[in-house]
């Protein structure tokens, strides 16, 4: 692994590991279970913490974690957190919904926040920013150095598609059923920097590409680098970004703890043969397309093969190269209910099946969401 570093962007040291979630909640109204702009009048109600933020539209808000070192610590503060937002939210006849996008909410609707930096955004990237109404997980690994954030990047791109269909969860877009799994990341990836990370040989080579965007005029910070996996050198973390909102907390649960999984190993695997991204890009459509249930093809064999399969195979060769028990444990529990009830996508379109009403959809997830 290459260790020549620069200080164009200098990359802050972490504790291999180490551990923080963003989580992107949709306000909700509890009577009609509506997408409404609750965000800055709670905003004003909670004391003011960098656990609780705003975000684009005013119809959302942002929970995020400290720093842990267990995939339990990280949920236990989440579900706090949202108990904490909840409470508040309560006396204004609102709550949160756990979606990738909302069921039956249009995007022309929502306000956007009071925020100069979400104002340039959105005269930048015009109607792409403005159809941005999706919401997402994003996980933070912490990396002890650029090279090895690089290194780790560059393993878990073939992996990201693994990532994706566990999270799915936004089959629906304005009332429309998309037949995808994941509609949100149709939308994520129309961003003028979103969609798949590339390959980089190390740190440094990263750096070249940020520095060229900015002396373009393409992004302000590297922050602007809105890619579904990407390094971030302020934090000192390899941050995930691929995921839908997970449906419920187990799913939660054990979409961080795939993650973690799969980049404490990458972090102790020497780099393997490289995988095509053309290979990539079409598993990652299977997944959005089909979630769970999706058939991709194996990165190391090229052979189709399920991805419920592919994926308990995985997790023998894992637990034999550096991923901790306990993460392991929480997907395991897991694969029993994906195999049998499907993903966050599925379950949406069997209660719309069951109920044939989006609006009593919302009521149903936000009641079967287990964080309370």
């Amino acid at each position: 692994m290459v260790t020549d570093q620069t200080n164009r962007f200098p990359f802050k040291t972490s504790t291999p590991g180490s551990t923080g979630v963003e989580m992107e909640w949709i306000t909700i109204d509890v009577n009609n279970g509506k997408q409404i702009p609750v965000a800055p009048e709670l905003l004003k109600s909670v004391p003011a913490t960098p656990r609780i933020k705003q975000e684009l539209f005013t119809s959302t808000i942002e929970i995020n974690t400290d720093i842990h070192f267990t995939t339990h610590a990280c949920i236990d503060e989440l579900s706090s957190l949202k108990k904490e937002v909840t409470d508040h939210l309560s006396t204004m006849d609102a709550t949160l919904l756990s979606s990738g996008t909302h069921p039956f909410s249009r995007w022309r609707d929502q306000h956007v926040s009071n925020d100069p930096r979400y104002h340039k955004l959105l005269e930048r990237l015009q109607w792409m920013a403005h159809r941005f109404n999706i919401f997402g997980v994003h996980v933070h690994i912490g990396m002890p150095n650029g090279d090895t954030c690089i290194h780790v990047m560059n393993q878990l791109l073939p992996i990201s598609p693994i990532f994706l269909a566990i999270s799915a969860n936004s089959p629906f877009w304005q009332r429309d059923d998309t037949g995808l799994s994941s509609s949100r990341i149709k939308i994520f990836e129309g961003l003028s920097q979103g969609g798949m990370p590339f390959y980089f040989q190390n740190w440094q080579d990263f750096e070249h590409c940020a520095e060229r965007l900015l002396a373009t005029g393409s992004i302000d910070s590297v922050r602007d680098i809105w890619w579904e996996m990407r390094p971030h050198p302020d934090f000192g973390t390899l941050e995930i970004r691929i995921g839908d909102m997970p449906a419920n907390k187990n799913d939660t649960a054990a979409y961080i703890a795939y993650v973690r999984a799969e980049s404490m190993a990458a972090i102790q695997t020497d780099s393997g043969k490289k995988v095509h991204p053309s290979l990539i890009r079409e598993n990652r459509w299977r997944a959005c397309r089909y979630g769970m249930q999706a058939e991709i093809i194996d990165p190391v064999s090229e052979e189709p093969v399920s991805l419920l399969i592919w994926l308990e195979k995985r997790l023998h060769w894992l637990a034999d190269h550096g991923a901790h028990s306990e993460d392991l444990e929480l997907i395991k529990e897991r694969l029993h209910t994906w195999k049998n009830a499907g993903d966050g996508a599925t379950r949406q379109r069997h209660l719309f099946k069951k109920t044939n009403n989006l609006e009593n959809v919302v009521r149903h997830m936000h009641e079967e969401d287990g964080w309370s």
